[in-house]
């Protein structure tokens, strides 16, 4: 009877994989180390062991609380907030004796990083930062976060003790909380009593957009140099407020592989990374192996992965002084899955991450001295380095877009960058900066290497192939003037800019009048679209120069260029009253200029303000397909920009979940890159009687390909920049195949497009030069319409980054950005990225072009 009570126990409630023999905490922990037990096991919280079930956030977090409620080893704190309000959390776990003045040694140890101090402290403890699961999909890293937390708090003996009294543990457990919860769900509601390994099982194949992004489907793991989202934002003030000496950065790989850890492939370093930074990372690199060993793990470094995008977690600390560890566990997916090298089960990858969290600690512990002193030297010798470089630093804005220089300002203080105000005008090549609107950066300062990676334009490398981008100019991206300085910047510094501090805002003209004839204001600040969407929000007609033209204010005559919106006060059934409050909002808020114009006729040059030179705007109500085949990050991209900088609402819409009927209600229709075969050919039909009845339909990367297929425009593409065909008689080795193909792929690069900014698509840019963001191999001939070519390649166009030859030479002269009336309505091909990342501000006035103007494009035809 006994036996049989507990066979119907555990039928009635389902007894647990630990209940019924499985992992068991031992079976993750050293061997030979005894636990305190007044510390909180995971599974006496969780209520299941580590590895049964897929740990959430809030479980994580609610297991660190309890942790560090009484133990003298640690400190919690909230660093943030994600987009969808969970904390971000940071474990500090260091001996009860540093704890009691951890202030006092973070300063000691920042203190070393700036010139002047001292490099050796016999005595300072080694700063390791753990950070887990950038990607929430890849939750080996998030759960083994864990079990180092209750082994650093728990475990006893002299070995431990002297671990922390050297060194201080930078425990981040979740650097993607919004990520790793929709993972997490996921894989437990597939999860049966009976693992499942079979690859095809639903567990193993993640809904879109997956858990790997963050609330806007951006990849956290890009976004170290951008900064861009709340978790980038904590994770870098922590860095900064610790200058860790030691950075761990835990991934998964494909389930088919075993496990990675750096260096990685010698010849992709990026040349700014000291040797010696490679030196310590093979240092280090022995206790992974000795430790991998041990438990007769397969395991391989210096292959595949690279050390070149600076924007990495394992290889942002390579130009800030410390040593950035990548780790690549192969990944089950759920909680087991069936690979070639054998079943792979969810607490096998999470022993793994644990074993190389301890081997970092113990190499880092042993390699203490070196790695203080190597960061002593890096930063030491940054005026040395600036010394020696023909540039001396930078000077950048721009008094047309103020708010795309400060948010460039703001990236770069995010990085400790020392930026000063411009102290008077300064002129070079041809370009004017002004006080109150530029900025200079000197080179001479501790993050040279840092301020060089992010202003400098590179085409010439060791190595063509490239884990991640080839360049991410700074400057080129945000779209603001700058010139490099071939002499010391020190007569043009102003104040020194605070890290941290707000900008002040430049000088205003006086309040726009509240009864005037009209308001005006120009497109080329960066918010201009929100100031006029927050006027059509409020019911408020608008309308566009489509013509340069001069108008008189009460005291002079303003020269106003193509884009110029204006708001003609008697054209409106607004009450007059609302609309001087706006006008002053949007001169506060948007940092847009406001001009208060005294008559409808225009003195000298330019159509009156009555003129169908002024056609009236439409208020968009665009929608963005998303999906299965739509590229997440793109969507997330076009997502981020409008809800969060736009204020415009954008419903998110599947292909399958498109009712062909709403359409009318809608002014816009965007497809970001992707495929979009689940569009069949009723909704294809649909969409263009939307379009040729007035609707706007605009299309980025892989989507414009599939709109010429349609023939929607008459527009040619080609996929391949070169085809690898060898001449007959020809042999390569094959095991060059991976190198030669690698070459030929255009990774990341900037190139210079030329843009004719009389288009309404090209109203509001400063010049007719634009830099977009490529990393692709489509190429878009011209339009037949040879006014329909809004942006084409210049015939040199390579900025920075690498492209192979054949296929520079093939990009010669191809379209970039196309728009032409199709019916009533109008398609725009955005071939290259707009909004790449979320800091290619830019661009971002293309897409918003297409959504404001797209609607006033005029039916061109050829000659």
């Amino acid at each position: 009877m006994k036996h049989f009570a507990t066979l119907l126990a555990a039928l009635v409630v389902g007894a647990s994989p630990a209940a019924s023999g499985g992992t068991q905490l031992r079976d993750y922990l050293p061997a030979g180390i005894t636990y305190d037990p007044a510390v909180p096991t995971p599974e006496s919280v969780l209520g299941f062991q580590v590895g049964d079930w897929h740990a959430g956030p809030e479980q994580i977090a609610t297991y660190l609380r309890a942790l560090a409620q009484s133990n003298t080893r640690l400190r919690l704190e909230e660093t943030g907030r994600t987009h969808e309000q969970k904390p971000l959390l940071l474990l500090t776990i260091t001996s009860p004796a540093n704890l009691s003045r951890l202030d006092a040694l973070r300063t000691a140890h920042v203190a070393r990083t700036r010139a002047g101090a001292a490099a050796d402290d016999a005595e300072a403890p080694v700063v390791v930062f753990l950070g887990y699961s950038v990607h929430g999909n890849e939750a080996s890293g998030a759960n083994a976060a864990l079990l180092v937390a209750y082994h650093l708090a728990a475990a006893q003996g002299e070995a431990i003790e002297q671990l922390l009294s050297h060194a201080i543990v930078l425990l981040d457990p979740m650097l993607n909380p919004d990520g790793l919860q929709r993972f997490a769900t996921w894989a437990n509601m597939h999860r049966g009593m009976q693992l499942v390994g079979d690859s095809m099982n639903r567990e193993h194949l993640e809904g879109w957009p997956s858990g790997r992004t963050n609330h806007y489907w951006f990849d956290l793991n890009r976004d170290w140099l951008p900064v861009q989202h709340p978790e980038s934002q904590a994770r870098l003030r922590v860095f900064h407020r610790w200058k860790p000496n030691v950075l761990a950065d835990f991934h998964e790989m494909e389930s088919n592989s075993t496990f990675f850890f750096q260096p990685g492939v010698p010849s992709r370093r990026h040349p700014l990374t000291p040797e010696r930074n490679v030196e310590l990372t093979q240092a280090i690199a022995k206790f992974h192996a000795r430790a991998l060993d041990a438990e007769r793990r397969l395991y391989y470094s210096e292959e595949r992965f690279d050390d070149y995008y600076y924007g990495k977690g394992s290889t942002y600390p390579d130009v800030n002084g410390a040593v950035g560890i990548l780790f690549e566990q192969a990944s089950a997916r759920g909680h087991l899955q069936d690979t070639e090298h054998g079943s792979l089960s969810f607490p096998f990858a999470i022993r793994n991450q644990f074993i190389t969290s301890l081997s970092t600690l113990q190499g880092a512990v042993a390699e203490r001295s070196n790695l203080l002193r190597y960061q002593h030297e890096f930063f030491a010798g940054a005026g040395k380095l600036a010394a020696g470089d023909r540039v001396k630093g930078y000077v950048f804005g721009s008094a047309r877009d103020r708010a795309s220089a400060t948010h460039m300002l703001h990236i770069l203080q995010a990085h400790e960058i020392d930026v000063y105000a411009l102290a008077r005008g300064y002129e070079q090549e041809g370009l004017r900066f002004e006080p109150g609107s530029a900025y200079v950066v000197p080179l001479a300062q501790p993050q040279y290497r840092l301020a060089r990676s992010m202003f400098e334009r590179r085409t010439s490398f060791t190595d063509s192939l490239f884990y991640d981008i080839s360049a991410w100019t700074l400057p080129l991206a945000a779209g603001v003037p700058c010139v490099e300085l071939g002499r010391s910047p020190d007569a043009l510094l102003g104040a020194r800019i605070d890290s941290g501090a707000p900008v002040p805002p430049p000088e205003r003209p006086p309040a726009p009048a509240d009864l005037p004839y009209a308001y005006a204001f120009g497109w080329s600040e960066y918010y201009a679209p929100r100031a006029l969407y927050r006027l059509q929000r409020d019911g408020i007609r608008a309308q566009v120069a489509t013509q340069p033209f001069t108008a008189l204010t009460a005291d002079s005559a303003i020269a106003f260029e193509r884009g110029t919106i204006v708001v003609p006060m008697g054209a409106q059934s607004a009450a007059f009253g609302r609309i001087a409050p706006l006008m002053r909002d949007i001169a506060r808020l948007d940092g847009v200029d406001v001009h208060s114009l005294v008559t409808g006729a225009t003195p000298t040059v330019g159509a009156d303000l009555g003129s169908p030179a002024f056609p009236v705007l439409t208020q968009p109500k665009p929608l963005l397909i998303v999906g299965s085949g739509v590229d997440a990050n793109s969507a997330g991209e076009i997502w981020h920009l409008l809800d969060r900088r736009f204020d415009l609402p954008l419903p998110l819409i599947t292909t399958s979940d498109l009712d062909v009927g709403d359409l009318p209600r809608f002014t816009h229709v965007i497809c970001v890159d992707g495929t979009y075969t689940a569009f069949d050919s009723s909704k294809v039909a649909a969409v263009e009687r939307w379009i040729r009845a007035g609707g706007v339909f605009v299309a980025t990367g892989r989507a414009a390909e599939w709109v010429a297929k349609k023939h929607w425009l008459k527009v040619e593409f080609t996929k391949e920049g070169e085809t690898g065909t060898a001449t007959a008689g020809q042999r390569f080795a094959y095991a060059e195949h991976e190198d030669r193909a690698g070459a030929r792929i255009i990774s990341g690069a900037i190139f210079a497009v030329q843009l004719d900014r009389t288009h309404p698509l090209g109203f509001g840019f400063p010049a007719d030069r634009l830099a977009v963001f490529r990393a692709h191999r489509l190429f878009m001939q011209p339009s037949a319409n040879p006014y329909a070519t809004v942006a084409r390649y210049a015939a040199e166009p390579l900025l920075s980054g690498y492209i192979s030859k054949p296929n520079l030479a093939r990009l010669d002269k191809t379209a970039s950005v196309i728009a032409d009336r199709l019916g009533q309505g109008a398609v725009v091909l955005l071939l290259d990225n707009p909004s790449f990342r979320g800091y290619w501000f830019g661009t971002d006035k293309l897409l918003l072009n297409a959504l404001f103007f797209g609607s006033i494009l005029e039916r061109t035809e050829p000659d």
